[in-house]
């Protein structure tokens, strides 16, 4: 499997009552498509996925499989509280057969690096998947360290890291340590140019669900500088906070209607949603409307 280009951890519709809304996941993916992005990654973050039973993940999950699968890759989000929970969602993404996995570290129970390691290869090898570890530990509580890493580079099936630990001096040692074992995949939105400047090929950015044309062009140098001074304000206003919640609001604004996070998150208040719109209107042809042609 090759880690290249732009995949986008596809948010999770909810209609007025709080129920998946397959119909408007289905235009959120054809946008997405529509921009040009190379891939799709299944209940990450983004997507809400703490927040879905198994059941529901499986129904997001097969609708994007039914909508997207064969035209471009999709990554399964595997997280969970411990290796079982992990073990189901891993094995639902097998079931389903996707092209791949992206497994982050077991939230709260705050594993040791041995048995990250342990955690780790365990679902990997349950599903017999190309596997992207996903590094955030502000998220999770641990990080894959470098003591992590060390157990599971000689596996081949665990082709990369999406770092979006914050440290960008982590960048240049992943890279120069495991070349050719683990790519490294930006997981820093508004600090992209970084990871490309180091040869990083590869992005999976949760913004790209509202920006995804910006995000296409940015994998280009000669565009790149122009496209991200576009956008900065905007990434950097997402993630300062509130993340999934601006995320939706300005889907909403630019004519995707994705509703509102689950609870305990909410929807923006009016003063946070008029300076997004602010934001994205100051981004101008690099923040257009989403709705599919």
């Amino acid at each position: 499997m090759e880690l290249t280009g732009v995949y986008v951890p596809v948010i999770t519709p909810f209609d007025e009552s709080g129920r998946i809304d397959t119909v408007h996941l289905e235009a959120v993916l054809g946008s997405l498509i529509d921009a040009g992005v190379h891939g799709i990654v299944a209940c990450g973050t983004t997507g809400e996925a703490y927040a879905l039973s198994l059941e529901e993940r499986r129904t997001v999950t097969a609708r994007i499989k039914e909508v997207v699968g064969g035209v471009i890759p999709i990554l399964g989000g595997v997280g969970g509280m411990s290796t079982d929970q992990a073990l189901d969602h891993a094995l639902l993404a097998k079931a389903l057969e996707l092209d791949g996995l992206m497994v982050a570290a077991p939230a709260y129970c705050l594993p040791t690096p041995p048995e990250l390691a342990t955690h780790v290869r365990t679902v990997v090898k349950a599903a017999g998947l190309p596997t992207v570890l996903y590094d955030y530990p502000q998220r999770t509580g641990v990080s894959f360290s470098a003591e992590v890493l060390e157990e599971l580079a000689d596996d081949p099936l665990v082709i990369g890291i999406k770092e979006a630990s914050g440290d960008l001096d982590r960048v240049p040692m992943l890279i120069d340590r495991y070349a050719g074992a683990i790519e490294v995949v930006c997981g820093a939105d508004a600090d992209a140019p970084t990871f490309f400047d180091a040869g990083v090929r590869c992005w999976i950015g949760g913004i790209a669900n509202l920006l995804p044309a910006a995000h296409v062009a940015m994998l280009d140098p000669a565009q790149r500088a122009a496209v991200h001074a576009a956008i900065l304000p905007v990434l950097k206003y997402i993630e300062s906070g509130r993340y999934i919640s601006k995320v939706k609001a300005g889907m909403g604004m630019r004519g995707l209607t994705v509703g509102t996070p689950r609870a305990p998150l909410a929807a923006l208040d009016d003063e946070a949603a008029n300076e997004l719109q602010d934001l994205l209107d100051a981004a101008g042809a690099w923040a257009p409307a989403l709705t599919r042609p």
